[in-house]
């Protein structure tokens, strides 16, 4: 049976086709193979540079042990070195004080510590003063004689103690008894009658001394100076006998 040029033309068209999908199926497999390939390649350089992934962990598990090990890993190198946890630095506290302010501060507190600790111990305290005593004084009693119109009978030893209130701050002292009258022109004089030297030290806040009777043999006006090495007057006292 003799074919006409339309079968022919079919026939040739169909063979065409047929080819043209054999070629686009091997280039398809080609494609597919270079790129089941390099897919290959790269799983072998991941496996080589890491350690094997448990099979059994489903994807959004290995998700969160990568995002884990990242933030453990940050966590490290945020608290590592020195004795203590370093603070972020997004925390850090900018208003500390610069350490020369600290040092100034130190510096007058321990100035207003050792500025009372003298005060304490060698301030002035009271003004001094000379207290006198027919007997023997003590310091703890002292201050609980009277001060002011002194009057002691005649031919009775006269005791006294001085009180600096504070440190003497002297190596020797001189205690001087003068006696006060009116002379013939009705002026005012001071003779002295009796004077004691005494080593002290430095440190001490009290000393004590005494006039025998025989300077008080007969009635009068009278006083008693302490003074210093150059004569400088600490303190005086003046008194009556009768």
């Amino acid at each position: 049976m003799k074919k006409n040029k339309k079968d022919l033309f079919r026939k040739a068209v169909a063979d065409n086709l047929n080819e043209t999908q054999e070629e686009s199926s091997e280039l398809g497999d080609f494609v597919s193979d270079m790129k089941r390939s390099r897919d290959d390649a790269k799983a072998a350089e991941e496996t080589a540079g890491n350690p094997p992934e448990n099979k059994n962990d489903l994807p959004e598990q290995k998700e969160e042990k990568k995002s884990g090990s990242a933030m453990e890993s940050r966590l490290k190198r945020l608290t590592s070195g020195g004795a203590g946890p370093v603070q972020p630095a997004a925390f850090a506290d900018d208003d500390e004080p610069p350490r020369w302010r600290r040092f100034a501060v130190y510096g007058v507190a321990a100035f207003l510590v050792l500025s009372l600790l003298y005060w304490a111990i060698f301030s002035p305290g009271h003004k001094p003063t000379i207290y006198l005593s027919n007997t023997a004084i003590e310091e703890t009693g002292a201050r609980n004689l009277n001060t002011t119109n002194l009057v002691f009978p005649r031919n009775k030893t006269l005791y006294l103690l001085f009180s600096s209130g504070g440190r003497l701050g002297q190596d020797k002292l001189i205690t001087k008894l003068t006696e006060v009258y009116a002379d013939s022109s009705n002026m005012m004089k001071e003779e002295s009658v009796a004077q004691i030297e005494g080593s002290v030290k430095s440190n001490w806040r009290y000393f004590t001394a005494q006039f025998q009777k025989e300077n008080f043999d007969h009635t009068g006006r009278f006083r008693i100076h302490v003074l210093s090495p150059n004569g400088e007057i600490l303190a005086s006292q003046e008194f009556r006998i009768q």
